[in-house]
């Protein structure tokens, strides 16, 4: 009736026949001989001891409870039941001494990472998420308490999730959603091309535009875009640019100035190219222009095979049209001694116009035929002239327009349409 029955088991000890009083002194003994193991992250251990932890043990009613389901009058059942208890003593906690266990176990570890993006020359790599080896204070603090109340001997601060872990990591939806995007811009290839040549904003040029900020978002930089078309027209305009020129009589000579070729819309191209990377488009097209030439590959690069040409020291104009001459005649330019210069520039036909009276301070003259290249600067017949070509621009020149005979200035008129090219040099 005082003792368990034979086949009772505590905390793994054979307990047969055992008093509360003997229980409770096994109980105090195993606690007392108590150590908890931690096991840290990368394999170092440390232990603890109840006086380490600030434990103290003390009899409770466990026990003396247990031993009341054992109802004496059923002895014979011991003979074939066995009674296994997992119990301890009843524990208190100095809490100053068990915060300074848990501080012993704080070792200063390295911070976790967490998972990344960065933009490369040719896209974007992911950087995996570091776990380091950070204590959280709290977590640990409470594992240890749950151990040593249970006075389970061994714990592993990694699997009891004692460790600071990373925020992100590389399944995180921003990890996620980010990668998506990027994929979806830096998929977009946009080819420009010039003739025969072309320039590729694919996505070794495109990752240069994306920045990433630290909330994991994505941007276009519409500077970047800007600056990368500012630079593609640096490269490919010709507008007011020096070009080599095929001349008739001097060969190769270098012509400059003017309002001719090709001039990229740097603010219209810019806004473009930034919608076709936020869309992912594949496309092939020409640049927004604000200025055009009448060819890229032409025998005399953007001037082409149709033109006309003024030599002003010869005082000659050519046409030539699909590179067959079609018009061959001596002209009068403007008059170097009232410097009325008609200016060495390479222009174009802004329009032609039949019947026009020109107008200036001292004169209204009527033409048959009028062919503005540059401001008020133009071709056109000039029926009071009988001698045109030789030195008369010297001193009898025109107010700066080419003056051209009549018949030839209806060849001019009837074979060169707006927009084409006029070379013009001394």
């Amino acid at each position: 009736m005082e003792h368990f029955f034979t086949g009772t088991e505590v905390n793994g000890v054979n307990a047969d026949l055992y008093t509360v009083k003997q229980v409770n002194e096994l109980l105090l003994s195993q606690a007392n001989a108590y150590t908890l193991t931690i096991t840290e992250r990368g394999g170092d251990t440390v232990t603890l001891t109840p006086e380490k932890l600030g434990m103290s043990f003390s009899e409770g009613d466990t026990v003396r409870t247990l031993k009341r389901k054992q109802n004496g009058f059923l002895w014979p059942r011991m003979f074939w039941q066995k009674d296994l208890y997992q119990i301890g003593p009843e524990i208190s906690y100095d809490e100053d001494a068990f915060d300074a266990a848990v501080n012993s176990c704080m070792k200063k570890g390295a911070s976790p990472e967490n998972a990344w993006v960065e933009m490369t020359e040719d896209g974007y790599k992911i950087h995996k998420e570091e776990q380091g080896a950070e204590l959280d204070w709290e977590a640990l603090s409470g594992q240890i308490r749950i151990a040593s109340e249970s006075l389970i001997e061994t714990l592993d601060l990694d699997e009891a999730g004692c460790y600071v872990e990373p925020q992100i990591t590389t399944e995180s939806e921003e990890i996620t959603s980010l990668t998506a995007q990027l994929d979806e811009w830096l998929g977009a290839s946009v080819t420009y091309t010039f003739g025969k040549q072309s320039d590729v904003a694919d996505k070794s040029v495109i990752s240069g535009f994306i920045t990433i900020d630290d909330d994991y978002k994505a941007a276009l930089s519409e500077q970047a875009v800007t600056d990368w078309v500012t630079e593609l027209a640096k490269e490919r305009d010709t507008y007011k640019q020096a070009r080599s020129f095929n001349s008739t009589l001097r060969g190769t000579i270098t012509v400059k100035g003017g309002n001719y070729g090709w001039q990229i819309d740097k603010a219209t191209e810019s806004a473009a190219l930034l919608a076709s990377i936020e869309k992912g488009e594949t496309v092939t097209k020409e640049p927004a222009y604000s200025h055009k030439g009448n060819t890229w590959d032409g025998p005399n690069g953007d001037i082409g095979s149709t033109y006309i040409e003024v030599d002003m020291g010869a005082q000659h104009m050519w046409c030539y049209k699909n590179g067959s001459l079609v018009v061959d005649t001596d002209v009068v330019t403007g008059n170097i001694s009232r410097g009325y210069n008609t200016p060495a520039i390479v222009s174009q036909i802004q329009y032609k116009t039949r019947n026009a009276v020109l107008k200036g301070d001292n004169y209204r003259t009527p033409v048959n035929y009028w062919m503005p290249f540059y401001g008020n600067y133009g071709i056109h017949d000039a029926y009071w002239r009988a001698e045109f070509g030789g030195e008369v621009y010297l001193t009898n020149g025109s107010h700066g327009c080419v003056n051209t005979p009549p018949a030839a200035m209806a060849q001019v008129y009837a074979n060169m349409e707006t927009g084409t090219p006029v070379v013009l040099y001394y």
